[in-house]
């Protein structure tokens, strides 16, 4: 009797260190990877001294789609074979762990019930909270942290990867609030309701114009299946009206976007153009330089004699030094007071407020880019980008332009290894011999991958690992039986949409983040799956 009791109290105790192992690895993600680690190991320590092997490889014989998801490690195991740096493939596989050890355990384990996983989520939730409020004191001087930018508001860890997980909090508290039979407690409504008012807020914050796409089109796959499922064909076609309209509207905000750049002053003829400034001084007009701010040539009523005077008594910062980004301060100013539309001189550098002051010495050479509650900013300063290097600027330090040349670069080493790819842990080098031969405009520091997953599995795998691991990525949801799933379908279209813009898998950070959510929503067994899906699932869940 004893040794019976001793056994079920063994049970529960690790039951309880299951789920706070999860619950903590959910909390930890936004925060620290180191952290997350530690969860990692505590799960895995706790699941193998549970024991119950034999259970466990029952699970795992009877759950299809987990086999198809490892395929995704092991496809890039196996991508050592024909690569010929070794140390890089094992900090590959190294950084790809969780998403062989997160799958397994969370695949074969004893179902968790709804409530736990509940529990699960929304410490998930609290930690991208806590996390976005740290970001908002930071913006307001709270919390004493230097940012040079709207990526410095992350705190913890990549702006992108934060955003995407601001997304997928927005997502379990839409699912909690309006699609679920039984609400939260009212204290937990009251949070998830603050929640759905600030997370689009912090979304703008952090200016992700990749994740403002992907929520986008969220926004209308999901309102593509409501539709769907509406049966009176009037109604339908009311509902569908307004769904088509919202891409509508975002392509012509974008076109206003871009006339609003390019509507540009009208270029004075040199017997037109003020000859002094109000001090008397010479202006200089450098009429072949065409780049504007906000629609006004930069390089026009220039007076650099006023500008250095009137910078050594608004600043400490050498006028001919760099600002505290490392951009020239003399370039800075130029372009924000042009931005505002002053001349260059020392009535236009009198204009400005100590608070403009400190942001031209940060680098910030726009006003617009001190609107922080605004999408625009970001949109003109992409343009600004693509124009600049269009007009034959420098491509370094402008993230639109690397992206593209990083996929350039990319597609160039994909078409010569297109059946077997370079191996997985040849393709930094691959990257780093390409830029060298073609003598890349781009400098060391920005000399980088391809900031495009699936590229990536081109170049590191060939046609046939590509296929793969794009298969061991999506049928999963359908062999699991989650496809209608709200929290599942919409998390792996957030991961697979993310691919496109980044190397989701190629960090500690995107690879728990991807392995732990897909293990929760898609590859869990048990009640979690009835209330992700009005679908049976298969094998092993299916009869939990």
């Amino acid at each position: 009797m004893k040794k019976s009791t001793f056994r079920v109290l063994s049970a529960h105790h690790h039951q309880h260190v299951h789920l706070f192992a999860l619950i903590g690895l959910a909390a930890s993600i936004p925060f620290n990877v180191f952290l997350a680690s530690a969860f990692q190991i505590l799960l895995l320590v706790n699941y193998l001294a549970e024991g119950q092997f034999g259970m466990k490889w029952q699970r795992f014989l009877n759950h299809r789609a987990l086999w198809v998801f490892l395929l995704l490690y092991l496809l890039h195991f196996i991508g050592g074979l024909w690569s010929t740096d070794f140390a890089y493939w094992l900090k590959d596989v190294r950084i790809k762990l969780p998403l062989l050890v997160l799958p397994l355990v969370l695949g074969t384990s004893s179902p968790l019930p709804s409530k736990d996983i509940d529990r699960v989520l929304l410490g998930f939730v609290v930690a991208v909270l806590v996390s976005t409020l740290a970001s908002l004191l930071a913006l307001l001087g709270i919390v004493p942290v230097e940012l040079d930018g709207f990526r410095d508001l992350s705190l913890f860890i990549s702006h992108i990867r934060f955003s995407l997980m601001i997304l997928l909090a927005l997502l379990v508290v839409l699912e909690k609030l309006f699609l679920r039979d039984k609400r939260p407690d009212g204290l937990t409504s009251a949070l998830f309701g603050f929640c759905l008012l600030w997370f689009p807020v912090a979304l703008v914050l952090l200016k992700s114009l990749s994740v403002v796409f992907i929520a986008l089109v969220l926004a209308v796959f999901y309102a593509g299946r409501f539709v769907a499922g509406i049966q009176d064909k009037v109604v339908r076609f009311m509902v569908l009206v307004p769904v088509l309209l919202l891409p509508l509207f975002a392509l012509l905000y974008l076109s206003y976007a871009i006339d609003r750049f390019y509507s540009f002053d009208e270029l004075p003829s040199a017997g037109e153009l003020d000859a002094t400034t109000r001090l008397g001084n010479p202006y200089k007009h450098y009429t072949d330089k065409l780049q504007v701010e906000n629609g006004h040539y930069v390089w026009l009523y220039v007076c650099n004699e006023e500008l250095d005077s009137a910078w050594r008594q608004a600043s400490d910062l050498d006028f001919l030094g760099p600002t505290h980004n490392g951009n020239s301060v003399r370039g800075t100013l130029v372009r924000y007071l042009t931005s505002k539309n002053l001349r260059k001189d020392a009535y236009g550098v009198s204009q400005l407020t100590p608070e403009e002051i400190d942001a031209i010495e940060r680098g910030v050479a726009n006003y617009l880019y001190l609107k922080r509650f605004r999408l625009y900013p970001r949109i003109y300063e992409a343009i600004w980008e693509i124009d600049r290097y269009r007009s034959g600027g420098s491509p370094n330090e402008k993230s639109i332009v690397q992206r593209y040349l990083y996929l350039e670069a990319g597609w160039a080493i994909a078409r010569t290894h297109l059946w077997f790819g370079v191996g997985s842990g040849d393709v930094s080098a691959a990257f780093d011999a390409h830029y060298a031969a073609v003598d890349s405009p781009l400098s060391l520091k920005w000399r980088r991958r391809a900031h495009n997953q699936f590229l990536t599995f081109l170049i590191a795998l060939g046609i046939p690992g590509f296929l793969l691991c794009v298969f061991s990525l999506i049928a999963p949801l359908y062999l699991s039986g989650r496809a209608s799933g709200f929290l599942s379908s919409g998390f792996l279209l957030i991961i697979l949409l993310s691919m496109l813009s980044e190397d989701t898998l190629e960090t500690a950070v995107g690879s728990v983040f991807v392995a732990f959510f897909y293990s929760l929503f898609i590859l869990h067994p048990g009640e979690s799956r009835k209330a992700e899906s009005s679908n049976p699932g298969d094998g092993e869940a299916a009869r939990s």
